[in-house]
């Protein structure tokens, strides 16, 4: 169940399902660095680049107002998982400062996000460190594949070009990984995609894969995937169906499918008793979730760093699987959810 209230009517702001996030250019590499400064990056046009590298969304801005004295809003993407993390910021907030809190939930996309934040018309909202490594100028195309090196990359980015606060990260990692039927794993034995990949190459195609329609075609997706595991030539002889993102899980539970391509946090894998192929040569990179904030609403207002900061590092696999459970299958309300949460963790 999403939040009622104000939703900007938009195109480019459309509502994802759990994990459903931009791509990006993969290499071998894990780790590079970030040398551009903000007034450097600006000299450049960076401005302009920003603007432009968020792509249509941008028309949608420019309709909240700038934030008000003792007031922050909280803002997040459409997928559930986005929203009841930023429920958990505006519960954590309302609890333990004395801020009015305001809820701009399920805003639109991570580029309208990201430029809300920025412009302060919207203090606070999770960003995914593998999205904001990739996605946002001065975009990235190597791939950090080690969690903590990949945030630390992403927070003096953030601080660095735009003068934007990260905190704390959740050590959980939503990110893109294949699944399959248990019957197809115990007849294959495959379980990391390396096996996958020579599963493929020996001729081993009768067999159906399901993808999305944006993952099958783009190089950062299923080909980038075959070509960065060495199946390519192979890909032609299987059998390859294209459904909805969300509904991947059940084709393959159902039999439509023995193999697909799903998000890691996503309730779906558990409630279907889905196999997971291991990504062990990092063709995607990790996505943890933290807050990014304002830094002059962080100066304005310093009892926000703690209670903000505290709720990531609580968040493990297990705990956001069940959670993203609750709502995306038990139909929770995502607000309660994030209240009840943080509550037993004793954060409230």
């Amino acid at each position: 169940m999403l939040p009622q209230g104000r939703r900007l009517a938009c195109h480019a702001c459309e509502d994802r399902s759990i994990g459903d996030r931009v791509q990006y250019q993969p290499t071998d590499s894990d780790t590079t660095t970030v040398n551009t400064t903000r007034r450097t990056f600006l000299q450049l046009g960076g401005a302009t680049a920003v603007t432009a590298g968020m792509g249509a969304s941008a028309g949608c801005m420019g309709v909240l107002g700038a934030v008000q004295p003792g007031t922050v809003k909280i803002s997040s993407a459409r997928f559930p998982e986005s929203i009841l993390l930023s429920y958990m910021s505006i519960e954590a907030l309302r609890a333990n400062t004395d801020l009015t809190v305001l809820d701009e939930t399920a805003l639109g996309g991570v580029g309208m996000n990201f430029r809300a934040v920025e412009n302060g018309e919207t203090t606070s909202f999770w960003l995914y460190t593998g999205g904001g490594w990739t996605t946002i100028p001065p975009k990235k195309e190597r791939v950090i594949g080690k969690q903590e090196k990949l945030y630390e990359a992403v927070k003096e980015k953030m601080q660095e070009v735009y003068g934007l606060g990260y905190l704390n990260r959740a050590p959980f990692n939503n990110t893109y990984i294949l699944i399959a039927s248990p019957e197809w794993t115990r007849k294959t034995g495959v379980t990391t995609t390396t096996e996958f990949a020579e599963y493929v190459r020996k001729g081993n195609t009768d067999f159906t894969v399901v993808m999305g329609p944006e993952f099958r075609s783009r190089p950062d997706g299923w080909p980038g995937l075959a070509k960065r595991y060495g199946f390519e030539q192979a890909t032609s002889k299987l059998t390859i169906r294209t459904v909805g993102a969300s509904l991947a899980y059940q084709t393959i539970a159902n039999g439509g499918a023995d193999v697909g391509v799903g998000f890691s946090t996503n309730p779906n894998i558990r409630r279907y008793g889905l196999e997971t192929i291991a990504d062990n040569k990092t063709f995607f990179p990790p996505y943890n979730p933290a807050p990014l904030v304002n830094e002059e609403a962080l100066e304005a207002n310093p009892g926000m760093r703690e209670p903000l900061g505290a709720i990531g590092p609580t968040l493990t696999l297990d705990k956001i699987v069940r959670l993203n459970g609750l709502v995306s299958l038990q139909n929770r309300d995502p607000q309660r959810v994030a209240r009840e949460y943080l509550r037993s963790e004793g954060l409230l």
